[in-house]
């Protein structure tokens, strides 16, 4: 899917805030920077119109979540911009010298259109990951870990990237998300992508995929498929798209997702199938298609 056909116009409607808890579930906290109650799954959904525009004027009743085909109470609902904390990380290997530039714009863009109370951690990737896992919200700073010393590039650990990004905001609150710039054919991961998709579906860690194509083409489909599941999204930037305009893009629709909330009913240690659907017509949804109903400890 290109750049073009993915973009969407800057909504102009005013969100108002709403949120349903459980009683108990919320944190002191919550003010300074909101945390999902541990037993609560965490949905945080994309809506768009037929013309890829962002909507953010719904409310909890236009949503419905089903776990495992049940229709589930939402226990919380918010609507307003919400912080992040998100990897990102740039495929340096040497078929895609020729759109360093052009990525490297694209990731300026993103981190200069983080928020203030947003975290980043910012690396490359090749043959090897080199990623500062110290978080900031410092453009500048985190810009400068562009150029950190790395081996010299002999090849593409795509997947190795994926999970130190996923390594790398796991703990924290919240959304969390790993930013992949990257032509997705791997050859030197010592990950296995089943493995890492069963982890980032457990820990609940959204994966945004940018395609590039190099030299060696682009392979899009195991990256699509890891974005789809984790509630993410992939697009592919065209030679004609703004980079720029694609990163700041990325992190407004990041901000503006709906978070929804459910308690489960079963804790069974299990992977359990979620449906997120709007009842408003002409809009699609996407979110996370599972989670982890954990018998020990938070559920993811």
């Amino acid at each position: 899917m290109s750049m073009t056909a993915w973009s969407y116009r800057k909504s102009r409607v005013a969100c108002t805030l709403t949120v349903l808890v459980v009683t108990g579930m919320v944190t002191a906290r919550e003010q300074d920077r909101f945390k999902v109650p541990v037993n609560v799954v965490p949905i945080y959904a994309t809506v768009t119109d037929e013309g890829g525009a962002l909507v953010t004027n719904l409310r909890l009743e236009d949503f419905e979540v089903l776990d495992e085909g049940k229709h589930q109470q939402v226990n919380l609902f918010k609507s307003d911009v919400q912080p992040l904390t998100v990897a990102v990380l740039l495929d340096t290997s040497p078929s895609l010298f020729e759109t360093t530039a052009r990525m490297q714009t694209l990731v300026g863009a993103f981190v200069r259109s983080l928020l203030p109370d947003d975290r980043a951690a910012v690396g490359t990737f090749s043959h090897v990951v080199t990623l500062n896992r110290q978080l900031s919200n410092d453009a500048e700073t985190l810009l400068r870990r562009l150029g950190d010393d790395a081996p010299f590039p002999a090849g593409t650990a795509l997947w190795d990237a994926i999970d130190v990004g996923r390594a790398t905001v796991t703990s924290e609150g919240g959304r969390r998300v790993v930013l992949v710039l990257t032509d997705a054919v791997d050859n030197s991961s010592a990950s296995d992508i089943p493995d890492i998709r069963t982890r980032l579906e457990r820990e609940g860690v959204m994966v945004y995929g940018v395609g590039v194509r190099g030299r060696n083409g682009l392979q899009a489909r195991d990256v699509t498929g890891i974005a789809r599941a984790t509630g993410g999204w992939y697009f592919a930037l065209g030679p004609n798209d703004d980079p720029m305009r694609a990163g700041q893009k990325i992190a407004e629709e990041l901000h503006r997702q709906y978070v929804l909330g459910f308690a489960p009913r079963v804790l069974d240690g299990k992977m359990h199938r979620i449906d997120v659907r709007v009842k408003r017509s002409g809009v699609t949804v996407r979110a996370r298609r599972n989670y982890w109903a954990s018998d020990n400890g938070p559920v993811r």
